[in-house]
């Protein structure tokens, strides 16, 4: 994994890697540490859905235990150059993600995204930014800390009913998926 202080989640990854039941260890075992705009937070990454007896109900997304442990931090826009970079971002993308990248690009940290959208108009914007996707952060936790298969197979079946996310054919991490998934 690319050295960077801070990788900064939008939406889908926040919602997806709390979906997994794994968000804590997640953290813990990524070299850097993880943010989240404050209006990702409080307005896009509301809840996920748990099976409960069989049925799918919806569970609110409860980010104090992380932030207080320091395993996320959230962050606002602290001035008029990244309240200006929302703005040319939030013309061409969601408010979420123009946040994060704003976010991202002043500082000088990485997003996470799995948005295709977003990730080329990151890109276009900047060489500089580094991008991570939900994939590559629990491949990341995969070989960090050597997890059994069962409970990595868990933590992404959870991912799938809980955030109804699959990566797409594209990724390059999709056959390391998909052969965690069809395992025994």
């Amino acid at each position: 994994m690319r050295s960077v202080e801070f990788i900064v989640l939008d939406a889908s990854c926040l919602l997806n890697l709390y979906a997994s039941g794994r968000l804590s260890d997640i953290a813990s075992a990524l070299p850097c540490r993880l943010a989240v705009a404050d209006y990702v937070a409080t307005e896009e990454a509301l809840f996920v859905w748990r099976m409960v007896d069989g049925t799918e109900e919806q569970e609110r997304v409860e980010l104090n235990p992380l932030i207080d442990e320091g395993l996320i931090k959230v962050m606002d826009l602290e001035n008029s150059r990244e309240t200006a970079t929302f703005v040319d971002f939030a013309a061409q993308i969601d408010d979420g993600e123009a946040y994060t990248c704003a976010l991202a690009l002043h500082r000088g940290w990485a997003v996470a995204s799995d948005d295709r959208k977003a990730r080329r108009v990151f890109t276009e914007a900047t060489e500089d930014i580094v991008l991570f996707s939900t994939s590559e952060l629990l491949k990341t936790w995969a070989d960090e800390t050597s997890i059994p298969t069962e409970e990595l197979r868990d933590a992404l079946r959870a991912i799938q009913t809980g955030a109804s996310y699959v990566p797409s054919q594209r990724d390059p991490l999709y056959s390391w998926w998909l052969s965690i998934i069809s395992e025994n």
